[in-house]
């Protein structure tokens, strides 16, 4: 199946914005959409939708829910959990959620991740 110029762009910029979430951080599937303006169910699928070679390399477990939540149970191609990832990176994770989210949050504007905030991918 071909996808459009405008996806493969916007999943480039949010796979770099991912890329760019330090260990023992974490961002928000809104947080992305917001700086990119796209909808943040467009990151969650692009981040659900991962090779297991992807998500060797990039860090989609620290992308979380408003808040902190946790998604429906993920796990990478090694059947380790969102959770288990994070919690070896120091977040501290309990019944699904990010309990430290205020000290682990880190706003996609304040990352050195290349990509232009508001970018219009229809151009």
């Amino acid at each position: 199946m071909s996808r459009s110029i405008a996806f493969d762009g916007i999943r480039a910029d949010v796979l770099a914005i991912v890329g760019a979430v330090p260990s023992g951080k974490v961002t928000t599937f809104g947080d992305i959409g917001g700086y990119m303006t796209v909808m943040p169910r467009h990151v969650a699928y692009i981040l659900g939708r991962l090779t297991p070679d992807e998500q060797d390399r990039v860090a989609w477990y620290r992308v979380v829910g408003a808040s902190g939540k946790l998604g429906k149970k993920k796990v990478d191609a090694m059947g380790r959990s969102q959770a288990e990832l994070l919690q070896a990176e120091s977040v501290v994770v309990r019944n699904g959620i990010v309990t430290d989210f205020e000290r682990v949050f880190v706003p996609v504007v304040d990352l050195d991740c290349g990509v232009e905030p508001g970018k219009n991918y229809s151009k």
